[in-house]
């Protein structure tokens, strides 16, 4: 099995990373990766998730993994949740929470792109993700499987067989434990790995071997399809914006690799494309890191970056002696007898109307921004002035009609209002 380690060393060979974290289960692959790297003086760092959901058996895996880094010197990092009552809090399915929650631990270890993630996944994994993602009717993207080396996760064991490795375990003396949920056909993955592929190898000797080639090519399919994507994804991160022109250019499968390197989740796709064909100001949302809502702005998508903390004017009042020559509406005249209350500023919302200068009647906050042609990605930045009834400023766009002009008496106190430099909270004003 010199193979085995030959290769590993030529996959380290060309870049080492400053930190090499193993995820590591207990099980022969994750053991036979740890107890390789380090005969091969890489300094990994092994780490366990223990979900508690095999009682006993959860707990001996963890103390066998930490006891197996102990007695090779390798630092062992572990995380105990309980996943039942994790699952009862947050819902969603046992295995994509769990595969979520395992990667958010792994990379709460990345400090930087010289640190990595290594995993023990092999080639018969390789063959099942790839019929799993037949089922979901993936597409290049999915068929491609798991790469070598994608950004900071690395997979040495790829180009070998689950055999192979528990042969280089048995021949090394590498002790591991089962995992006894595996043999459960509750889950799809399971289904295929004891069931299908097994009576499929028996009628098809080549089947892994022709998958794992057609894997191979497709995977040389998906780097040229994100060498020709990769532009036009840097050019939204840049400007926040997508042209209907360019989208409506890309083929299907273009489209999706572009909403992959943009992290939205591809089961979006079908809303994006529903968001297109939609009139001006529709929207759609989704979690992401990067971006997290979609907005049709008439001839171009609009992606708005992540929202940051409400910073706020600071109001400024000063009475006056007379009023301006002319009026502009990035300033307010009115009377003291005209407002009730206090005075606040805040972000409009959906129903906020007022009554503006010129108009008999009421407005919507929303019509006014429609009127001004303000772009939906903006709307959601507009301020309002308001005291304890009423809304007396749709800022820079509309003046209430309690403001100068309104017929007060000229022997009220007149009192100019302004925004001060930003303030961290809301500012309120009482006279």
């Amino acid at each position: 099995m010199l193979e085995l380690e030959k290769h590993i060393r030529a996959f380290f060979a060309d870049e080492k990373p400053n930190a090499i974290f193993l995820g590591c289960s207990g099980g022969v692959d994750s053991m036979v990766l740890l107890h390789a790297m380090h005969a091969m003086g890489l300094q990994v760092i092994a780490l366990h998730v223990n979900y508690q959901l095999r009682g006993q058996d959860s707990n001996e895996d963890q103390i066998f993994v930490e006891n197996a880094c102990a007695k090779i010197g390798v630092k062992c990092f572990v995380k105990n949740v309980d996943f039942n009552s994790f699952l009862e809090t947050n819902g969603g399915n046992l295995q994509e929470q769990a595969r979520k929650f395992r990667y958010d631990f792994f990379d709460s270890f990345l400090q930087n792109n010289s640190s990595k993630i290594v995993l023990a996944h092999h080639a018969d994994d390789q063959v099942e993700t790839f019929f799993l993602q037949i089922a979901r009717n993936a597409g290049v993207m999915g068929l491609a499987g798991m790469l070598p080396k994608f950004n900071n996760y690395w997979r040495p064991l790829l180009n070998f067989s689950k055999e192979e490795i528990k042969q280089y375990a048995q021949n090394k003396g590498i002790q591991w434990r089962e995992d006894s949920s595996n043999a459960s056909n509750k889950y799809n993955r399971n289904k295929l790995r004891n069931v299908f592929l097994p009576y499929l190898s028996t009628h098809v000797p080549s089947l892994n071997n022709s998958v794992l080639l057609l894997t191979q090519l497709f995977q040389s399919k998906q780097l040229e399809l994100e060498a020709c994507i990769q532009p036009i994804a840097e050019g939204v991160k840049v400007t926040n914006r997508l042209d209907f022109v360019v989208y409506d250019a890309l083929p299907s499968f273009e489209r999706l690799e572009l909403l992959r390197q943009l992290e939205i989740p591809l089961s979006m796709a079908k809303e994006v494309e529903k968001i297109r064909r939609a009139g001006k100001g529709k929207k759609g949302k989704w979690k992401s890191e990067y971006v997290a809502e979609i907005i049709n702005e008439g001839s171009f998508f609009y992606f708005p970056p992540a929202p940051k903390a409400v910073v706020l004017p600071k109001l400024q009042l000063e009475i006056v002696d007379q009023l301006p020559d002319k009026f502009t509406k990035q300033e307010l005249y009115f009377s003291e007898n005209a407002i009730e209350g206090e005075l606040r500023i805040r972000k409009w919302k959906t129903g906020d109307r007022m009554r503006p200068i010129g108009l008999n009647g009421s407005k919507l906050i929303s019509d006014i921004l429609t009127d001004a042609k303000i772009p939906h990605h903006n709307r959601r930045n507009q301020l309002v002035v308001e005291d304890n009834r009423k809304i007396i400023w749709c800022v820079g766009l509309a003046i209430d009609q309690c403001c100068a002009g309104s017929g007060e008496s000229t022997n009220a106190t007149i009192l100019k209002l302004t925004l001060n430099l930003p303030h961290e909270s809301p500012i309120s004003s009482r006279f």
